[in-house]
Formats: C-alpha cells, structure tokens, sequence
C-alpha cells in the first residue's frame, strides 16, 4: 500500500504552517508598528513647532526659541530645546537628567513607540541642516493602544482558529471515503450484492483509503458472483437433475406394477444414477474452482509425457477414432498442477473424439510461443454456430440439448476445462475451424 494520504497530509499540514505563520508573523510586525506610531496629527503640531523654531532662530535669534521653549513648557508640560549646528543646546530649562544620555540620539517623529517606552526624545532636523528641535514626546501624544491583545490575537488566535478549520477540511477528507465504506459496508451487509465505493468517490483521487475503497469493491464484486453463480449453478443443477430423477420415478414405478420390469428396469436405473453422480460431482468441483480456491502448483514436468498418457487412454476408450499428434518430444512446464492440466486436456479430447466422425482423425498440436505452450484440439464434426463459441463456456450450456443428453453431457465439461485452465494463469478460448469443425486453443504457462 502507497503513503500518499501521508505525504499528501503532512505537505499540506507543513505548508499551512508555513503560510499562517510567516503571514501572520509579518502581519502582526506590520499591524504593531503601524499602531504604535505617532498620530499624524501630533506629528504636524511637533513639525510645526520645529519649524516655528527654526524660524524664530533664523530672524530673531535664541532669544525667541527661549520664548518658543517655555510657551512649550506651559502648554504641553514638557521639555523641549533647540541644538543648533555647532551642539549649543537652547532652551528655556535646563535638560532633564533623565534625558542627558539621549540628548545625542533622538528618534525620529515617524518611529514606533511602544507603551513601556519613558521619556522619549523626539529629534525633528531644521532646514538647511541649521539644527534640530527636540523634545520630550508628552505622554498624550504616546500611541494609544494595547498591542499584547493584539499580539496575542495574531499569533494566538487566529492561527488555531485556521489551524482549527484546515483539522476540519482534513477530517472531511478522511472521513468521505471512510462514510462511503460504511455505507458499501451496510448495504452489501443487509443483501444488497451491487453495493460500490468507488463511484461515490473523486476520480482522481488516488490514495491509501482509495485503495482500500478499490479492495472493498473487488471483494464485493467477487462476492456478488459468487453468489449469482452458485444461485445459477443451483438453478441449473436443480433443473437437471429433474429428467433423470422423472425417469427414474417412471422406472420404479414400472418395476412395482409388473416384477418382470424390475430386471428391465435396472440397466436404466443405473445409467440415470451414474448420470446425477457425474453431474453432482461436476457441479460442486465447478462450484469449488468458482471459489477461486489456491490451488498447489508445485509440480515441475514434461507436457509431452502427459500427453502421450491422455491420447493412450483416449485411444483405448475410443478405438474407431484417428488422433494425429503434432508436437515435440520436450515440452518442460515448471511450477503447475498436473491434475488439472490432465483433466481439463483429457475432458477437451474426449469431447472432440465424440463429436467427430470414425473417419475423420482428431488434430493434437502443442507449440512453444513466448512463455507459453499454444495446445490446440482441433476435430472435424459438426462444430458450433459462430454466436455460440464464448457461451460453450458457460455451465449447462448446451447447443443441441436433446443431442448432448443422449450422448450424457450436461454442458459442465467446457465450464470446468475453463475455470480449471484459469486457475493456473492460462487461457482458453474456442474457433472455427476450415472444416467448419472446433478448435480448442489453450495458453498453458511454462513456468508459473
């Protein structure tokens, strides 16, 4: 199973980090300054004092900036003076002590100033660099406004609360396909065989939970057809069981109104019991492959061996009939079954010998084509319509039944060749061939 939804989640999870904390970091740098500056307001009164200041120095001399600085003093109730070019401090009062080791740096009227901040010095340059004005910012003019709560909101607050909405985004996100699961789960559970997850799901959404929707809906695929097949091969089996159980019921019948029938009787009675056991014995080994059971494919042999045995056997059941064989003397297959592969051959040359006629040889050729051995069954009788060459595959499935029942087949003997040959990664398919009779081609693995 891939990692994705981890790797998807924690880039998501680190890149929104990322973003909330960078962005709010700047936003809470620029939000704090921009609150702790200086109204404009008491920034054009202090402007406008520097530049009376300088003014008054420039026509009337110090004498007027003393009168400037004390005007100060008794209306804003703070110190302020004039240092001219040359560090001549003018003022009205003597610089504070608390301000003398600030007097050679002030900050500027534009800087922040914090709440905590005391006694701040504020230097405004005069106009052609003749000096600056400075002066104690007066505690009214000091920004007005509590920067820890709002510190507190965007660093705090309002990252959990985006934290606390990407945790509900992500939690949708698990959840969905998780709701869906449970969903498919109940339906399949209370009879509903149709039951999916995957539609319900984004198509290009392609992680672990994914995966597990795409296990979910192959199990409730298999199950389905599990279940439809054993209800069809019960259908089936059930409805063919009926003719020879009739028959036998007339049998009995007859053999309890006349005793003399009773020795009549048997032969038949014998001939429909073999029937029902071939036909239940066949029925639960298809029904048993349709499981998908693990079948052990351990065995290592020769094909050509296992076939000269099947043809031998075939000769002797059916000595009126021509077999022709067409395949080399080493044909090595590495990790199979035998037993299946013996069966399902056996079953196809059997059905091919009853079909053809005395004079007409049945073909057996076998060719090595890439990783697989190509073993083709081809006879000369009297083959299947076109439209009927995918359906001979399918249990019960007959083309002429009254035919096939007197010859003894139920049409079980191509379902299983089928369900046997995919069991150990073959294939089987049927065609037409030049004579109008059928080819049987089989794609056997040479190494599993």
């Amino acid at each position: 199973m891939s990692r994705r939804l981890f790797w998807q989640l924690s880039f998501s999870l680190l890149a929104v980090s990322l973003i909330i904390f960078s962005s709010l970091h700047h936003l809470s740098y620029e939000v704090t300054i921009g609150m702790t500056e200086i109204s404009e307001d008491s920034q054009e009164r202090l402007k406008s004092l520097a530049k009376d200041a300088g003014e008054r120095f420039k026509t009337e001399g110090a004498k007027s900036v003393l009168q400037l600085t004390e005007q100060v003093e008794k209306d804003l109730k703070t110190w302020s003076a004039l240092v001219t070019a040359d560090n001549t401090i003018i003022s009205s009062q003597p610089i504070p002590e608390a301000l003398q080791s600030k007097i050679g740096f002030q900050r500027y009227v534009y800087w922040p100033v914090h709440e905590f901040m005391e006694n701040v010095l504020i230097g405004i340059p005069l106009e052609q660099q003749t000096g600056t004005f400075v002066i104690e910012l007066p505690r009214e003019m000091y920004p007005k406004v509590d920067t820890d709560l709002v510190h507190n909101l965007l660093t705090i607050v309002i990252p959990s609360l985006i934290i606390l909405i990407f945790c509900w985004i992500a939690y949708r996100y698990l959840m969905r396909p998780l709701e869906a699961l449970n969903q498919g789960t109940l339906k399949l559970a209370s009879g509903d065989l149709s039951a999916r997850v995957l539609p319900s799901l984004p198509d290009n959404r392609k992680d672990e939970l994914t995966q597990v929707a795409e296990s979910f809906d192959s199990m409730a695929a298999r199950v389905e057809r599990l279940v439809h097949s054993q209800r069809q091969l019960l259908g089936d089996l059930s409805h063919e069981l009926r003719t020879p159980l009739t028959r036998i019921g007339l049998a009995i019948d007859l053999s309890k109104n006349d005793q003399s029938e009773a020795a009549k009787q048997l032969p038949r009675l014998e001939r429909e019991v073999a029937q029902i056991h071939s036909l239940v014995e066949d029925a639960l080994t298809l029904a048993w492959l349709d499981g998908e059971p693990a079948i052990p494919r351990d065995a290592s042999f020769n094909l050509t061996t296992l076939l000269d045995l099947i043809i031998e056997d075939a000769e002797f059941e059916y000595p009126n009939r021509l077999i022709e064989r067409n395949y080399e003397k080493n044909l090595l297959i590495q990790g199979s079954s035998q037993q299946i592969l013996s069966q399902s051959i056996e079953n196809i040359l059997r059905n091919a010998l009853k079909y053809s006629t005395e004079d007409q040889p049945v073909k057996l050729s076998c060719e090595c084509e890439n990783a697989f051995y190509r073993l083709v069954v081809s006879d000369q009788g009297i083959g299947v319509p076109e439209d009927c060459l995918e359906k001979i595959f399918e249990p019960f499935y007959r083309t002429d039944k009254a035919r096939s029942r007197e010859q003894g087949g139920f049409g079980l003997g191509l379902a299983l060749c089928k369900r046997q040959i995919t069991a150990i990664d073959g294939s089987i398919n049927a065609s037409i061939n030049r004579s109008g009779g059928l080819d049987i081609e089989i794609l056997i693995p040479t190494v599993s």
